[in-house]
């Protein structure tokens, strides 16, 4: 069995979520998140959280079968009404990526370069999570 990589944050303020992924992610660190995420996430009624934030500014790419459960965990986010995904800390492979996950989808996604950016378009969220702060 292979140990957890990858470390994550999770906030949740209705109606967004906002998580912080950190490191280099395995398939193993991926199912732990989504785990993580799903507990939080039970005692919430379908269609109260329907954004999301996602922070890769540390967030250092991954393996081929991580990808894998990074599509279920989004096929889920589809699933349970999320309407808007904001990912901040964007390069170009991470672009890439990003932009064949949700090819199929209507999920509106947004990039943005960096924290700072991000917080100039949405300046509500500042300190909504620990990351989201100048």
């Amino acid at each position: 069995m292979f140990t957890v990589h990858g470390q994550w944050q999770i906030n949740i303020t209705p109606p967004y979520v906002y998580v912080n992924l950190v490191g280099a992610f395995n398939r193993e660190g991926m199912t732990a998140l989504e785990k993580e995420a799903r507990q939080k996430w039970q005692s919430y009624n379908p269609g109260q959280l329907y954004g999301a934030v996602i922070n890769l500014s540390e967030f250092e790419m991954t393996t081929n079968d991580s990808i894998a459960a990074l599509q279920d965990y989004f096929a889920d986010m589809e699933k349970r009404g999320y309407r808007r995904i904001d990912y901040i800390g964007i390069d170009a492979l991470s672009r890439k990526i990003i932009s064949e996950l949700w090819s199929h989808s209507d999920i509106k996604v947004q990039l943005y370069l960096d924290v700072a950016t991000y917080l100039s378009q949405h300046p509500t969220h500042r300190g909504e999570a620990s990351w989201l702060m100048e």
